[in-house]
């Protein structure tokens, strides 16, 4: 054959032609609409048959029809222009493809349709699919009707369609599997939608029949798709819900009210004010406090998911948010388990660096290892500041396009009235004056509360400030900076009667001592944003504080007044703040202007888009790879529980045993314990041999029966004995 005639030969992967089969019994009206839809948007040269709805009067089409591409629709459609063509293309977009299978409007594994979607209009349907779509191609591991188009040389490998099936099982299920194990393939042609005509009709075989289990065993256990690909080119095809579905990790409302659940309470609020989301908020119920409880069902379009009530069939959000990062697998088994996709806060690394805040190394270990799992399982990393963001991009934890900086809001919703602390009745020298110095903030190492008694031991000694100190803050361990505080107090027994602890204080008692505070301290060497300084210049009170970290960036030029850590150069300026009107006023001003630019709309207008960037994110190998590891963990999981109830009931075996020898024997003489009379290696023997209870219960019986023989025997032997002493 000469190079000339190469280009009229008819390459492998080209289509000899395209026919349409649709398979309907009856005409209600439905059928009717299909073939008028198939007609108005199929080339004129296309043959279009209609067949009863069976598997033999299909196969028949598809032999007479050969050697044409056959597209099969099981049940009355719509469809719209160019729907053939692009199916085809699937199809053809690989040698070893057999079948590329439409999306629906509803009622299947490839539905564009939401519940609330119903009774959409199927032009504006298509439309915007062909707006939207990616045409990923998403490799499937069957067929999804009702709409599948079979390739003709997929056909001649494996043969018709089984007759002794149903129409729906032959297609998708058995004839997609001897492709399969011949070595193709099936795709999603992502960009092709169907109208179901008749939503009623069963979409598939609700359960394999009994044949097809048999010959397909692994089809029980095997998922529509093998990547993450599918999900997420059904996210980009489906219309723009008014409401992208959104769970939240609300889980850390039950604890100690610290700046972290302030900043996940006033997220949530702001987000269900955007009229963009269906929220759902993934609680403990059984630990919530009733006033947070009912604030969040009282918030719109937002529901409330107990983490007591999860199942394996509880539904999957669009996207899972985790405002903080994830302490242990179970946080990252939790988002991979309720979300198609996932976001995480990453508010700092204080801990990820800090080993003195864990119980052990393993411990530490342990957290930076779910950390770690955390930042490569999300499609988008939000952090509060630069800093935080050039942490993670230097240590390799995260890439920079996946990192999100989102501020958090400052104009928090008002708790209520000043309450004065109740913890001040318990103290010996009662209220401090007004005007006193207040620590807010627990007494984390990081946070460098002892700095603050140095500061006010600096503004007595060198300023004559005879104020107080009041510090504000839960009390932790590990990782307390109490047993430093305790030795500074001991070595200036003189501030005995200055300093004022007060622990754990809610919303409305540290509204109080902000407003009662002539200036807060805040010597923290570490944090993700840093909320007071901005929180107490809102309040009208000035703050005292270092350019640390991302406070370095938020906080504007010159109002950072720690001199880190000197504290006599601190005092100095600390003491202007507290005694000067106008550089008290300078420095509350500018720290205002900055707080007001920052609110919680803001925020969760940006959280919107980050939420809807990582619905359409393309699928990456971590990701996966994450998704794999959680799986693979829930089922050692199971199979490890399985193992222990097994060892448990084994040992309970063994111990009734025991217990029934040595009932059996009798006399007080106890064989089997601690101070059995047997040998320590015979009764590891007798152990053993109890957890296998067939071999176990007549040997045990033979010798007890034994022994009450032998005792029996012997006790005239005894009498005599005791006779002739």
């Amino acid at each position: 054959m000469s190079m000339n005639e190469l280009p009229k030969m008819r390459r492998a992967n080209e289509p000899r032609g395209v026919c349409v089969v649709i398979a309907a019994d009856g005409d209600d009206g439905r059928l009717s609409e299909c073939v008028r839809s198939v007609r108005a948007n199929t080339q004129s040269d296309v043959q279009i048959s209609e067949v009863a709805a069976n598997t033999a009067a299909v196969n028949r089409a598809i032999g007479q029809l050969a050697p044409a591409d056959v597209i099969v629709l099981s049940e009355p459609c719509r469809v719209s222009a160019g729907w053939a063509q692009r199916l085809g293309a699937a199809a053809r977009s690989d040698t070893n493809i057999a079948s590329a299978s439409a999306l629906a409007d509803a009622g299947t594994p490839l539905s564009l349709g939401e519940p609330d979607g119903a009774g959409e209009d199927f032009a504006k349907l298509a439309e915007g699919l062909a707006g939207r779509t990616l045409a990923l191609r998403p490799r499937l591991n069957k067929a999804v009707g009702p709409c599948v188009y079979l390739r003709r040389d997929a056909l001649q490998l494996v043969g018709p369609l089984d007759e002794q099936l149903d129409l729906r099982s032959a297609i998708e299920v058995d004839f997609a599997q001897r492709c399969v194990l011949c070595g193709m393939t099936h795709v999603a042609a992502d960009d092709v939608v169907v109208e179901r005509l008749d939503p009623a009709s069963s979409p598939a075989p609700a359960e394999l029949p009994s044949q097809l289990r048999a010959r397909y065993p692994y089809l029980a256990h095997a998922p529509l798709a093998d990547s993450g690909v599918l999900g997420y080119a059904l996210q980009s095809a489906r219309q723009s819900p008014a409401r992208l579905s959104v769970t939240l990790d609300a889980r850390a409302l039950d604890g100690a009210i610290t700046g972290t659940h302030v900043h996940i309470l006033e997220l949530i609020v702001a987000l269900a004010r955007t009229d963009a989301l269906r929220l759902r908020l993934l609680v403990r119920a059984e630990r919530i406090d009733a006033a947070t409880r009912q604030l969040l069902e009282q918030l719109p379009e937002t529901e409330l998911l107990a983490a007591e009530d999860l199942d394996p069939h509880t539904p999957r959000s669009a996207v899972f948010h985790r405002p903080q990062q994830t302490f242990s697998p179970s946080d990252v088994s939790f988002a991979l388990a309720l979300g198609e996709r996932f976001v995480i806060s990453q508010l700092d690394l204080i801990a990820y660096r800090n080993p003195g805040y864990f119980a052990d190394a393993a411990t530490w270990e342990d957290y930076r290892a779910a950390s770690r799992h955390g930042l490569s399982a999300a499609e988008r990393v939000v952090v509060f500041s630069e800093h935080t963001r050039d942490e993670l991009v230097s240590d390799a934890l995260v890439e920079q396009s996946r990192v999100c900086i989102v501020p958090p809001g400052l104009d928090h919703r008002t708790p209520g009235e000043p309450l004065r602390p109740t913890a001040l009745d318990a103290h010996a020298a009662g209220s401090p004056a007004p005007g006193f110095l207040l620590c807010l903030g627990t007494d984390f190492r990081h946070k460098n509360r002892v700095f603050a008694l140095r500061l006010l031991a600096a503004l007595r000694e060198r300023h004559g400030w005879q104020g107080s100190l009041v510090l504000a803050g839960t009390h932790i361990s590990p990782g307390s900076s109490s047993e430093i505080e305790r030795s500074f107090m001991a070595e200036h027994p003189e501030l005995a009667g200055a300093v004022v602890s007060l622990g754990p204080v809610s919303e409305r008692e540290k509204a109080w001592l902000i407003a009662s505070a002539g200036a807060i301290v805040y010597p923290s060497v570490y944090e993700g944003f840093g909320l007071v300084p901005f929180e107490s210049a809102l309040s009208g009170v000035p703050c005292v504080f270092a350019p640390q970290a991302s406070l370095a960036e938020a906080a504007p030029r010159g109002t950072a007044t720690i001199v880190p850590w000197d504290p006599i150069a601190s005092a100095a300026a600390a003491y202007a703040l507290l005694t000067d009107a106008d550089t008290r006023e300078r420095h509350v001003s500018s720290l205002a202007a900055r707080a007001r630019e920052l609110t919680w709309d803001a925020a969760a207008a940006s959280m919107v888009e980050i939420y809807r960037e990582a619905a359409r994110a393309p699928v990456r190998d971590s990701a996966t790879l994450s998704r794999d590891l959680v799986k693979r963990e829930a089922r050692l999981s199971v199979q490890h529980d399985a193992e222990v109830r097994q060892l448990v009931g084994e040992r309970e075996h063994a111990q009734r045993m025991y217990d029934e020898l040595n009932a059996e024997v009798g006399s007080g003489l106890a064989l089997i314990g601690p101070n059995g009379a047997l040998p320590d290696s015979v009764q590891r023997a007798l152990l053993a041999l109890t957890a296998r209870p067939g071999l176990s219960r007549p040997l045990f019986a033979a010798v007890a029966k034994g022994f009450v023989a032998a005792r029996t025997v012997a006790r005239p032997v005894r009498r005599l004995l005791r006779r002739a002493r």
